[in-house]
């Protein structure tokens, strides 16, 4: 591995990521740092990463994660505890059922449809799909078009739910 490969691929991804950051983009950091890198593999150039970056990746976003939890969120376990388990339940249940759905209906992989359909934190769910053998770019890929996709269109059903039962959504402020 030729350490000048390993800067431009570093320099890649802090400029795409900053870009992405920075144009407001759902996830920007994490899709502009893959597209500046892909596009850059895709034009010829030989972007290099030492396999040892991704686990101390793994363990910032491990660290990121950890700092989520605080004393305010476990006073709030208490009043939210079982809204979260059925939510987790089902979103599990429908995520699995979904992965296998796509895998049969367009032949990817199993494994990596199931991560490609996880609900969660594209981040994470990236990360924890390493850990698997599984195509890493296709569950990147799913999951990055699953977000953008759920950015446009859940505020929409939310609408549309509040249409339905009359009852008032509120309206975010930016």
């Amino acid at each position: 591995m030729k350490i000048d490969r390993v800067i431009f691929t570093l320099v890649l991804t802090a400029v795409g990521g900053f870009i992405g950051h920075k144009l407001g983009i759902p996830a920007g950091a994490l899709l502009g740092s893959m597209m500046a890198v892909g596009t850059a593999s895709l034009l010829g150039a030989k972007p290099e990463i030492p396999e040892s970056y991704n686990i101390i990746a793994q363990m910032v976003l491990g660290g990121f994660l950890g700092l989520t939890v605080t004393r305010d969120v476990l006073t709030d376990i208490k009043t939210h505890l079982f809204a979260s388990l059925v939510v987790v339940v089902l979103l599990s249940v429908f995520g699995v059922i979904t992965g296998y759905i796509v895998s049969r209906l367009t032949g990817i992989e199993l494994y990596t449809s199931l991560f490609g359909s996880a609900p969660g934190g594209m981040h994470e769910i990236i990360a924890l799909s390493q850990a698997y053998e599984v195509d890493h770019s296709a569950v990147a890929v799913i999951q990055t078009i699953r977000r953008i996709l759920i950015v446009v269109i859940y505020p929409l059903l939310v609408m549309a739910v509040s249409k339905l039962t009359n009852v008032l959504y509120y309206r975010a402020v930016g």
